[in-house]
């Protein structure tokens, strides 16, 4: 078993009693107690298989886990599980219930999902505080066979314009009929807002084509939105658009000096990393050329778009690297300023052995002493004195706990000089001992798989699992994306996109070893930022652990003071919940351990001492951080996925499922759309508009919820801004004008039904509509007979809170009975078997118990788990 903890400390035996460095340990110490003692929480998503298709549920369960132990017992009950398309609209939003230690739920992807990237973002409450840089993110391909009642595909050609191309978009039915005659209106798109528009009728092949250019974005900034101006068809799509033309062999380059900066007259290695205009990395090779354009060196990728090179800097000179994809065209890229002066770590990583040095600058003195500090995820693991004549050593891996440690260089005054990280791969300390599989009997037949897992010692082991049993021939396994180690120890600790995170895990290998040094060479940030390490750091905690549910606020009096004393009332008749409390010296209240699940509408109502309705109430409400996608743009479907969504298309037919069909509500006579049906007299000043239709996808009930997903909006309690301000906006909504608090509490008593459209309009536009629009404007326009509701009476507020949603179980047909065998329903399934928690007995052993499908199936067993010592378990059969 590796050691928890492991503190290299050399005692400078030349000088006794070395009180300077004793002090500065003392104070690292506290410093990173301070970390540790303010828990950080980690989650991780393990679903039952990596893509979907419309008409599916996606089973998933999640691991909460301490952030620097990853014990799995922290005192958040509560997760927040959300479903978001790539425009990043929220789809789906669910808040689930720790049920017997355990966080599991499923989402149900409609019928009409369109097909296309989503992702899952997944969080705590107490995790706001470490901010959305380490929420759990997942991406996922979601198919729709069941929407073929009208389908598109474009294509991209030469134009004879220069600087453009020719998209072409062709429209069949169901039997791949060209629709002809159709009236397309297109929208070309930069960073979703729209660019140009196009206007076409579809020829006799179903075609229409217009040029765009070969723009400057990356190509999930652009889009092709279409839509059906007909009487018949209701239809629309949106089109990303990828690289076109020469923009398909650009690249960017990066370059990491190991350290931080690259120091004159010492040979050090420069890590880089290629990346392509769409975020996915490249493989390139070139040159590294000095100032008069001499060749230096070869470079070439060596791993995922990653590569190092020695070089030995000289001062005044300026280095650059050409380098090409193809050999034909090569670009050019200059490397950092050289230093003159500085200290910094260099470390080699092999076989297990950790070598340290420090660099020095040819005009560097080293007179004082420097410390090497290491800490694993805020654990402090390094402590060590160096000297001028003592400025290199080394020490085993083993010594070191599983995961990222982060090797800091500091001066005697705790200032970090450089940093260096280094990974540490988990030893197999559990093993599982499983027959093969069985050769899958006939249909319909109880097949039971006994498990039993040991330490290497034998010692049986305990714990909980979550196990998918999947059908190989239909879902192919993905061994470099993310799974329970990768991201719990790897990805968690680390800002910005990692790809293929699995791949670091498969084996324990020298190459593996290699190219894991190569990801920390070119990721300089984590979870821990340390600037002074003997400074203690100041953490400032906005939201607490939600150990059950709550509702808290502030009374106020008329003039603004503090309601101390005051009685406050709290009721949701549907729910048949009633309590009362008072409020604090600060006028604050909290009503605690509430139990409500789904949406509810509360109703809080407060008096003064006195009895009387001069108080009003002011109820907190969970801040909401817009989405942001954080992945680059997935791979077009290949063949296997789509034989996949076919199975999924005629199983969901086959059980009663309903096909979407895209036609428009029969009427009698035919009324052209009003293109401008949605939208407010100022509509066309909007730099983001939503109909109610995909608004209500939020899963919001008031107009505050809605706008708490909509992008650009940022809503934190009674302040609603737009991106990049830091005031509130106009509203209007319906032509009426709100401001400030009025504003907040008329949209907290908005239906969401009632809402029409949300229009976004930026301070730079909304400049016509008055100075109060200096920081922008959000208009909502309402159906016909919505009102606006007043804003609450004095001592009495109405708001809509989310509660937790029930989990629905995996349903697992059983087959006991010749009736039940015989049953002409049809079976088949992609997921055989899963079970979020299966519990392992005192000897180890477990057994998992299912019926088989219809489908003949090639099954593939995933189970991941996590010891109560906070071990990370896989196991893939």
């Amino acid at each position: 078993m590796k050691r928890n903890l492991f503190i290299l400390i050399i005692v400078l035996t030349a000088i006794c009693g070395d009180t300077a460095a004793q002090d500065l340990k003392e104070k690292v110490s506290n410093y990173f107690q301070l970390h540790t003692a303010y828990p950080q929480e980690k989650l991780y998503l393990h679903l039952d298989k990596p893509y979907y298709a419309a008409g599916e549920r996606i089973y998933w369960k999640g691991y909460l886990v301490d952030a620097v132990s990853h014990i799995p017992y922290t005192k958040s009950n509560f997760v927040y599980v959300e479903l978001i398309n790539r425009d990043d609209k929220v789809i789906s939003k669910h808040k689930v219930r720790r049920e017997q230690g355990d966080f599991h739920g499923s989402i149900l992807l409609p019928a009409d999902i369109p097909a296309g990237e989503y992702y899952m973002r997944a969080f705590t409450q107490w995790m706001l505080n470490a901010g959305e840089e380490y929420f759990y993110y997942r991406r996922l391909r979601i198919g729709n066979a069941l929407d073929r009642s009208i389908q598109s595909a474009v294509r991209y050609e030469d134009s004879s314009r220069e600087g453009y191309c020719t998209a072409i978009i062709r429209f069949t039915d169901e039997t791949n009929k060209p629709l002809s005659g159709i009236q397309v209106q297109s929208w070309l798109t930069v960073m979703r807002k729209k660019a140009e528009r196009y206007s076409r009728r579809t020829n006799a092949q179903g075609e229409i084509s217009f040029d765009i250019p070969l723009a400057e974005k990356q190509d999930r900034e652009r889009a092709i939105e279409i839509t059906f101006k007909d009487d018949l068809y209701n239809y629309d799509k949106t089109f990303y658009v990828p690289l076109l033309g020469d923009r398909k062999k650009e690249f960017a380059l990066s370059f990491f000096p190991e350290g931080g900066d690259l120091l004159d007259g010492s040979r050090q290695r420069v890590a880089f990393k290629a990346q392509r205009k769409d975020g996915h990395s490249c493989e390139i090779h070139g040159f590294l050329l000095d100032e008069a354009g001499d060749t230096i060196t070869r470079i070439r990728t060596e791993h995922d778009g990653m590569g190092v090179f020695t070089l030995l800097p000289a001062a005044g000179q300026k280095y650059r690297v050409k380098a090409s994809l193809d050999s034909v065209i090569y670009r050019e890229f200059t490397l950092p300023e050289v230093k003159t002066e500085g200290r910094q770590l260099s470390v080699t990583h092999r076989k297990g052995i950790i070598q340290y040095n420090i660099l020095k600058a040819s005009q560097e003195q080293w007179n004082d002493t420097l410390y090497l500090v290491g800490h694993t995820r805020g654990h402090l693991t390094v402590f060590l004195p160096l000297t001028s004549d003592r400025a290199s050593g080394r020490f085993r891996e083993t010594e070191l706990s599983e995961g990222l440690t982060e090797l800091l260089l500091a001066n005697s005054s705790g200032t970090v000089l450089s940093r260096r990280l280094v990974f540490v791969v988990p030893e197999e300390l559990v093993n599982l001992d499983m027959n093969p599989f069985p050769e899958l009997p006939e249909r319909r037949k109880l097949v039971e798989i006994p498990l039993r897992f040991t330490d290497l010692q034998g010692t049986p082991v305990q714990g909980v699992f979550s196990v998918s049993l999947t059908d190989k021939s239909l879902v192919i396994p993905d061994t470099l994306s993310g799974n329970i180690r990768s991201d719990i120890l790897l990805t968690s600790d680390l800002k910005g996109y990692i790809e293929n995170p699995g791949y670091y895990f498969l084996k324990r290998d020298a190459r593996t070893e290699y190219n894991t040094d190569l990801l920390m060479l070119t990721h300089g940030w984590t979870r821990f930022r340390h600037d002074n390490i003997a400074e203690l750091p100041t953490i400032q905690i906005d939201y607490f652990m939600e150990g059950g549910q709550t509702v808290t606020g502030k009374a106020t009096t008329m003039f603004g003071g503090k309601a101390k004393g005051c009685p406050v009332a709290l009721m949701a008749p549907s729910q048949g919940i009633s309590a009362t409390t008072y409020t604090d010296e600060e006028g604050n209240f909290v009503f605690d351990g509430i139990e409500y699940r789904d949406t509810v509408t509360f109703v809080a109502q407060a008096r003064s001492q006195a009895g009387l309705s001069t108080v009003f109430l002011r109820v907190d409400s969970l801040p909401y951080f817009s989405p942001h996608n954080p992945f680059p743009v997935i791979a077009e479907e290949d063949r296997k996925f789509q034989e996949y969504d076919n199975m999924v298309r005629n199983a969901y037919l086959s059980e009663g499922g309903m096909q979407v069909v895209r036609l428009n509500e029969v009427t009698i006579t035919a009324s052209k759309r009003d293109a401008n049906a949605f939208s407010s007299v100022y509509g066309g000043l909007a730099d983001y508009r939503a109909t109610g239709e995909e608004l209500r996808r939020f899963g919001g009930s008031t107009g505050y919820d809605i706008l708490m997903r909509v992008p650009g909006v940022r809503v934190s309690g009674d302040l609603i801004t737009l991106s990049g301000q830091t005031r509130a906006p106009l509203f209007l909504i319906d032509e009426m004008r709100f401001e400030g608090e009025d504003a907040v509490e008329s949209l907290r008593g908005l239906d969401a039904n009632d809402i029409k459209s949300i229009e976004i309009v930026k301070s730079v536009s909304a400049g016509f509509l008055g100075p109060e629009a200096s920081a922008g404007a959000i208009l909502i326009m309402l159906n016909t007979g919505a009102e606006v509701k007043a804003k609450a009476s004095p001592g009495l507020t109405v708001f809509t809170t989310q509660g937790y949603n029930k989990a629905v179980e995996f349903y697992h047909p059983v087959y006991e009975t010749l009736e039940q065998i015989s049953n002409q329903k049809s079976d088949v399934r992609s997921t055989i078997y899963w079970n979020p928690a299966l519990n392992t007995d005192a000897d180890g052993k477990a057994v998992i118990r299912f019926y088989t499908p219809d489908n003949l199936v090639k099954p593939h067993l995933i189970m991941e788990g996590i010891t109560a010592g906070g071990y990370l378990m896989r196991f893939e059969r």
